[in-house]
């Protein structure tokens, strides 16, 4: 009888060896300062799960195009892969990694934490909370937003505004809970913690999120 992964996380005892570690999963709209955050925790000890980056790889090898745009966009069907391959999804991914890096470690190599973002999907979020995570959501004006992203000059962020809104509806998928697939607007509306990031002094925001997530 073959033992699989899909056997491994559906097991109790696996899901009960995150009780008493700190784990945030963070969202938010494209442009928000996600990664940011990440950056910030990873400062305080956190090991951090990059969603984004794992699923660009795979939908780079496999539709050579990491467009966003929701379900039907080449990251948002990589993402879905793994949502119907795994109960939490990507957040069972981020999981999997503490488990089989971290878990292991004697207690002075251990991270402080895990973080896993960006979590884009209902059932994603469902799982964080069973694993007994937080989910931070992090905001900010459009206008705002896609400055930003225009600005770190990756390819795909080459868009003009117009189109940049035409994919964030898509992101956002409203109306959409189906825990297998892409919907931002229902995981937004799940948040523990709630982040805006609308300012351009970054050591003002730092000092701004360290102090709402009591670090």
């Amino acid at each position: 009888m073959s033992f699989t992964q899909q056997d491994l996380v559906a097991s109790e005892e696996y899901l009960e060896s995150f009780k008493g570690l700190t784990i945030y999963g963070v969202a938010g709209t494209n442009g928000s300062g996600k990664d940011s955050i990440m950056d910030l925790l990873a400062g305080q000890g956190f090991l951090v799960f990059n969603t984004s980056n794992s699923l660009r790889e795979i939908a780079q090898a496999a539709f050579n195009s990491t467009d966003r745009g929701g379900n039907d966009a080449p990251m948002g069907r990589a993402g879905n892969a793994y949502r119907t391959a795994y109960p939490g999804g990507m957040v069972e991914v981020g999981l999997l990694e503490w488990w089989v890096r971290a878990a292991i470690l004697p207690d002075e190599l251990k991270p402080n934490g895990l973080v896993i973002g960006s979590i884009r999907g209902t059932g994603e979020v469902q799982r964080l909370k069973a694993a007994g995570g937080k989910l931070i959501v992090v905001d900010a004006d459009p206008h705002v937003r896609y400055e930003r992203l225009t600005s770190r000059g990756r390819a795909d962020d080459n868009i003009s505004f117009e189109q940049f809104m035409e994919k964030e509806a898509g992101d956002m998928a409203v109306g959409q809970t189906d825990p297998t697939k892409f919907g931002m607007s229902a995981v937004i509306g799940q948040a523990d913690i709630r982040i805006e990031n609308n300012s351009s002094d970054f050591d003002e925001f730092k000092r701004q999120a360290l102090e709402t997530l009591g670090l």
